[in-house]
């Protein structure tokens, strides 16, 4: 790791261990939501699904009025720690929601933290580097990692939730964001600051709270009523949408062009991300109930095999990051384009993993893990060629002015992505009338194999559009 993260900014391994520390809390909650939805509250697969991907969405989408803010008023880093502060009484909200009237405040909370962090922690990191730096995707890479080894601890909740319980395994992920703020802030002397912000960003700061709590109220019903979420959420993207077409037109065209590439980008990421997110929903719940727990004689948990994916990132990431370094020295860096291509094609593999798997039950009518990891294996490959090269697509392509709100719509594609996964998710919903385990596994294994028509059609797709835009771009 030294020898990776020499040449890079001082910043990059504060950056690295913030975002560690704060993804190790928000994936304990997400990879448990779903089974804590079914198992505490026996929540039905649909209306788990649906709570799940509105959260999702949500989650994904406060970024882009958390990046919109740190533009314009807060800044990258009073943003981090106003984000942090949400984090922690989210996380401890839901670790004392034994009823469910704690829960839709608890994750609304969790949704405003989120907002004002995620976005910006990556702003930062993209304003070390200069804009012509051949190394910004290998640091994005690296930076990338330490988000999956957060993932990678928050694998081992499932077993301090058999020892301990749902309350004390949420308290930890309060506890992980507590311990990711104190080294963000021994690190603020080793970044960098170019944002020059107006003087009502300080008085702004102290309304901020207020603000907040007026949201989460609002997002407490958002979250209990599910014709608004279905209806109100799309309603959003496709304002969304219209927004990123006007701002595309008032640009310079030499920026016209630089996010025209960039929009296409963010809405082929929102299938991705749709497909990605079932490993914290339909892919966790056939886990769950249709995988062996045990691989050459070791017991294993449900949220093992999310982090598993993380644990192929922290092998495969160090490659990658080395591979953009090599080929980008050369000239010879395949576009984003392309990257993406390829990874929502990996995406569609797995799935046809998945699907397959469920042909080979064993004597107990239970799939091989092996299966299970082999899929996530390709997703992996597809995240990296997704994810890290998204988020340094954001911090290259968008004007310096726009960057935070660039980052904040892109992890908002990330959220429309999570509200479509959690509406496709419903293909694989396990109606309470099936109760044979080849009826369940011939549900998942149709709802698996439409995942992987899904994202071949949109890898087509998206090659051709590269096509024509290589073309218009000339």
């Amino acid at each position: 790791m030294e020898a990776l993260l020499k040449h890079h900014p001082k910043a990059l391994p504060f950056l690295f261990f913030t975002e560690m520390w704060e993804r190790f809390g928000f994936y304990v909650v997400q990879g448990l939501l779903v089974l804590y939805l079914t198992k505490h509250f026996n929540f039905s697969d649909e209306a788990s699904d649906t709570i799940s991907g509105v959260f999702a969405g949500l989650v994904y989408i406060s970024p882009f009025i958390g990046g919109f803010l740190a533009d314009r008023i807060l800044g990258f880093k009073t943003a981090v720690f106003w984000g942090g502060f949400f984090l922690i009484l989210g996380y401890a909200l839901l670790a004392f929601s034994s009823s469910q009237l704690l829960i839709y405040p608890a994750l609304g909370t969790i949704i405003v933290g989120n907002g004002m962090f995620k976005p910006n922690i990556s702003s930062l990191l993209g304003t070390q580097y200069a804009n012509d730096e051949f190394r910004r995707d290998a640091g994005f890479t690296l930076f990338y990692i330490g988000i999956n080894l957060g993932a990678i601890l928050s694998g081992f909740s499932g077993y301090i939730r058999n020892a301990f319980g749902w309350q004390v395994t949420f308290g930890l992920a309060s506890m992980g964001i507590i311990l990711g703020l104190m080294i963000f802030y021994s690190g603020l002397r080793y970044i960098k600051d170019t944002q020059k912000l107006p003087p009502v960003s300080r008085s702004f700061s102290y309304q901020l709270p207020l603000y907040c709590l007026l949201v989460i109220i609002g997002l407490n019903f958002l979250l209990r009523i599910e014709s608004l979420a279905n209806w109100l959420l799309p309603i959003a993207g496709v304002v969304l949408l219209v927004f990123l077409v006007v701002l595309t037109l008032q640009q310079t065209p030499e920026y016209r062009k630089c996010l025209l590439v960039l929009n296409t980008l963010i809405v082929s990421s929102i299938i991705f991300w749709a497909l990605f997110l079932q490993l914290f929903i339909s892919a966790n719940l056939f886990v769950d109930r249709l995988v062996d727990k045990t691989l050459f004689g070791i017991p294993l948990t449900t949220t093992i095999f999310y982090a598993s994916e993380s644990v192929f990132i922290l092998l495969l990431g160090p490659l990658f990051a080395w591979s953009w370094n090599v080929l980008g020295r050369y000239q010879k860096n395949p576009s984003p384009i392309n990257k993406f291509v390829l990874g929502i094609f990996m995406a569609g593999l797995g799935f046809v993993v998945l699907s397959a798997s469920t042909l080979f039950p064993n004597s107990q009518g239970l799939i091989s893990p092996l299966w299970v990891f082999l899929a996530y294996f390709f997703l992996t490959i597809g995240e990296l060629l997704i994810s890290p090269i998204g988020l340094s697509a954001v911090t290259l392509l968008a004007p310096s002015q726009l960057v935070g709100m660039m980052m904040g719509i892109w992890f908002a594609a990330t959220g429309f992505g999570g509200l479509l996964a959690g509406m496709i998710a419903k293909m694989a919903a396990v109606p309470e009338t099936v109760t044979t385990t080849a009826g369940k596994l011939a549900i998942y294994q149709n709802a698996f194999l439409n995942f992987a028509y899904l994202a071949f059609i949109v890898a087509i797709i998206l090659f051709f559009v590269q096509v024509g835009l290589k073309k218009l771009l000339r």
